[in-house]
């Protein structure tokens, strides 16, 4: 069973970072580090566990401007994916959206997740834009 908590502690955190590098930074080469942004301190953060304690999901939100949410750093680890975690770690984001007060939840999203995001009725709203040099993105919104 797949549970979506929030790290607390200092072990938590370490093992959502390493997730999100794993999944997000190191296939296209980038330093440790890269996985970070400055948001963090201000950011909700998610991470969906298994029953041994593994993290196999995280995702993170903060404020991106007033109502606005901004989920970014969604990972599934790969021997872990296509089985709902993404959609559950969605799912609670959006919940701590609504939660929140924020009227629309957007996401940067690669050209190539757009059509995941449209499952769950983001729409792409922003044209492409280069993100560390190499990766195409695209800002997508929906309505919370």
């Amino acid at each position: 069973m797949i549970t979506i908590t929030t790290p607390i502690n200092k072990e938590q955190f370490k093992a959502y970072y390493a997730l999100r590098y794993q999944v997000l930074r190191e296939p296209g080469g980038h330093p440790r580090g890269t996985e970070k942004d400055d948001y963090e301190p201000i950011s909700d953060h998610f991470m969906a566990v298994d029953d041994s304690g593994q993290v196999v999901g995280v995702a993170k939100l903060h404020e991106k401007s007033p109502g606005v949410g901004h989920l970014s750093h969604l990972a599934v680890a790969p021997d872990h994916q296509r089985k709902g975690i993404g959609r559950m770690l969605l799912k609670a984001v959006e919940q701590r959206a609504g939660e929140k007060g924020y009227k629309t939840l957007g996401a940067m999203s690669r050209v190539t997740a757009t059509a995941y995001f449209e499952k769950f009725g983001f729409r792409i709203t922003e044209m492409p834009s280069l993100h560390l040099g190499i990766v195409h993105l695209v800002w997508m919104e929906k309505s919370v």
